[in-house]
This record gives structure tokens, C-alpha cells and sequence, in this order.
């Protein structure tokens, strides 16, 4: 599907610094007034949003993998549906945190659930849409740990232990080896800004690719 906006992810590990960088990068589209919608997943609908707190809730932390990965699924046709095609053909870039590659990171290469399943549902959630850029912020999980204060916090997927999160990262890397062509990958361990900086820079690049315009300010 081709439409007039622009969809761009944000992906990565916990402790990554993903509400950090889509923050910064909403700043910078503000500042070359640049129309756009900040959303998440699981959420961004009153649904979408329902889910995210069943998921999270330490009350259903016994729900089965399969379970967990039809309600992301559920939450994604969802958001697909009201939020994020209907943006794009108002011309919005839409700015994503997180969206089917970590589901396909979670609970493809962390839960064990066959890839190829996951996919096909991703497919079908997202009606075939694919992210025109996909900035994957690259972190360790014992860095990321140490970055968040070494805290375990009630969610049980946060709680899943260092073996999960290591195939999550794994996952990550190869999902962004197999897609050179929408994925970013960025050391965040880098200073803010010089992770900030790139982003920006590659937007700039796509951004005038894609519309053909030489109208961003420096």
C-alpha cells in the first residue's frame, strides 16, 4: 500500500531509550512543521489500550504465550484499523513505538513460537503495511538492566529472566540483518544526542526521497 505519510518504528529491547528517542524526534518534526502522530503498541485505541493493561496486569501473568501473542495481535489490527492507515492518507508521518517486529523479536525468538505463524498474523493484523523506516535501538539487556537501577518491575515479561532477554536481543539483530533496507540500528550507548543526530539525519535523507522536496531547514 502506498500512501502520502510516512511510517516510522521505534524498536527495540526494555531500557533501550525508545520514549526517549521518539520524544526527541517528535521535537524535530515540530521543528520543520512537519505533521505527524506519536502512538504505541500494545495501545494507541481504547482497545488497543485495554490490552496493553491485561497483558502488563500481574493478575493474568499466568495467561498461555499463545494467548499473549493473539491479544498483541488482536491490539494491532486494532490500531491499524483507526489510527495508523487512515494517518498516513492524510499525509501524517506516523511515529510507532514498537510494532510487529517485536512481536516477531518477543514471541517468535524469546517465547519460542513458530516464526513463520507469527508472521502470517502480523500480515494479516497490518493488512501487508510495512514501516518505511525502522530505527532499532541496539542495547544489551545487562546494560539495559543497569540502566533502569537493576529493578525487576511487576510486569511478567519484564520478569522473564536474562536467557529470554538474550534471545530478544538476538531476535532483534536478526530482524534487522534480514530488512538493510527499512532498519537503522543504533548504539545507544552512544551520547543522546549523537544517537538523536543520526535519526534526524536519516530522516532527513528518506524524507526527501520519498517526497522530493529540498524544504527542511538546516
Amino acid at each position: 500500500m502506498k500512501f502520502k505519510g510516512m511510517l516510522i518504528t521505534f524498536e527495540g529491547g526494555d531500557g533501550s531509550g525508545k520514549s526517549t528517542h521518539t520524544a526527541l524526534f517528535c521535537d524535530y518534526l515540530k521543528s520543520k512543521n512537519i505533521d505527524y502522530i506519536l502512538t504505541r503498541e500494545p495501545g494507541g485505541t481504547n482497545f488497543s489500550e485495554a490490552v496493553r493493561a491485561l497483558v502488563k496486569s500481574e493478575k493474568y501473568a499466568d495467561k498461555s504465550d499463545l494467548s499473549e501473542l493473539f491479544l498483541f495481535e488482536a491490539a494491532r489490527a486494532d490500531i491499524t484499523e483507526k489510527v495508523i492507515v487512515s494517518a498516513l492518507k492524510a499525509g501524517k508521518m506516523v511515529i510507532l513505538d514498537r510494532f510487529y517486529d517485536s512481536t516477531v523479536a518477543y514471541q517468535g525468538y524469546g517465547r519460542g513460537i513458530d516464526i513463520e505463524a507469527i508472521n502470517m498474523l502480523n500480515r494479516l493484523a497490518t493488512r501487508g503495511l510495512e514501516p518505511d523506516i525502522t530505527f532499532y535501538l541496539r542495547i544489551a539487556p545487562e546494560k539495559a538492566f543497569a540502566r533502569k537501577g537493576g529493578r525487576e518491575k511487576g510486569d511478567n515479561m519484564e520478569a522473564a529472566g536474562a536467557d529470554f532477554y538474550d534471545r530478544v536481543l538476538m531476535g532483534f539483530d536478526e530482524i534487522a540483518r534480514s530488512n538493510p533496507k527499512r532498519f537503522v540500528t543504533l548504539d545507544t550507548t552512544q551520547e543522546i544526542s549523537a544517537v538523536s543526530n543520526e535519526i534526524n539525519t536519516v530522516f532527513d535523507k528518506k524524507y526527501k526521497e520519498r517526497f522530493s522536496i529540498n524544504d527542511l531547514q538546516r
